[in-house]
């Protein structure tokens, strides 16, 4: 049994760290927002974080969070949103690891969820039928605008990184790795390989490169953190949750809410979702492609 089921039978307690992603630029119903969301005893007041690059706002919460206290949870909200008083109180009450709020891309025609369905293969699909209210919903990634985090789940991600940063823009063409081990093994090869060995004593060490350098996407565009990060929690037995009892406005020119998308018309999500189908199928075709071309490379070594 995975890990993350194992420890759902269990109810996740405790206090929160509540870390807010933004520019220098705010918009005062969502600032209020924020500042008016319930806390408990132990839980601690939002901390805003500036920056250019939201990934990096996000690696310093998970470095505070981590590092500098003894909370339990960490919930990350971004600055352009608009949240329900009980949006902490609702997530923590599930007692589970790892959830989402309900919250929409930045779009209006149509609207569109920003959550994807559970992961079969790449790329990710995004969600595009519909959801009803106040039900919990297995996901298979989401924004960052509105997620709950156990300590235990980024405990459990940290070893599968290898030392990288749980929030990064990276192209996941490859597994992480540790450097250190394929450098190592890579001069023992070249010191044997001038000393004649026998092709019995370079296994072990052909060995560990082939544990380190796994082929993933085996392509080199760029995949968001919000993609990654939830790709490793289910590697490490975490599945995010999607609690449609937390919805969020995400403020474009009025706050979109999953509302405007639960409300729009059978013909245009059937349109929407057509148009993710296309993609998607060209998106796997293509690294499907890439990862048939490292096959017969293999073969023909």
């Amino acid at each position: 049994m995975l890990k993350g089921r194992k420890k759902n039978i269990l109810e996740y307690k405790g206090s929160c760290y509540i870390g807010v992603v933004g520019n220098e630029l705010e918009t005062a119903i969502c600032r209020d927002s924020i500042a008016n969301i319930k806390l408990e005893k132990g839980d601690m007041l939002p901390y805003p974080i500036r920056a250019t690059k939201g990934y990096e706002a996000r690696q310093t919460h998970f470095n505070n969070w981590l590092n500098n206290t003894d909370c339990a949870f960490m919930l990350l909200l971004d600055s352009d949103m608009v949240f329900p008083e009980n949006t902490l109180e609702r997530l923590r009450s599930h007692g589970l690891p790892y959830l989402s709020g309900a919250y929409m891309r930045r779009t209006f025609a149509p609207p569109a969820p920003v959550w994807f369905e559970p992961f079969e293969s790449w790329p990710f699909r995004p969600w595009t039928s519909k959801v009803e209210e106040n039900k919990l919903y297995h996901v298979g990634a989401s924004g960052w605008g509105c997620i709950l985090i156990h300590r235990d789940v980024a405990e459990a991600v940290r070893p599968l990184l290898k030392g990288e940063d749980f929030v990064i823009e990276d192209d996941m063409d490859v597994m992480p790795y540790d450097l250190n081990r394929i450098t190592v093994a890579l001069d023992v090869l070249d010191n044997m390989t001038k000393q004649d060995a026998p092709a019995k004593a370079l296994a072990d060490y052909v060995a560990v490169l082939k544990d380190e350098i796994k082929p993933l996407r085996a392509t080199k565009d760029l995949v968001g953190s919000d993609i990654r990060f939830p790709y490793f929690a289910k590697l490490a037995g975490f599945d995010l949750m999607l609690d449609t009892g937390v919805m969020c406005g995400h403020v474009v020119n009025y706050p979109i809410t999953p509302s405007d998308f639960i409300n729009t018309p059978d013909d245009t999500v059937a349109n929407l979702s057509n148009q993710i189908d296309k993609q998607v199928r060209g998106e796997r075709k293509r690294v499907a492609d890439k990862k048939r071309l490292l096959d017969v490379a293999k073969v023909t070594k």
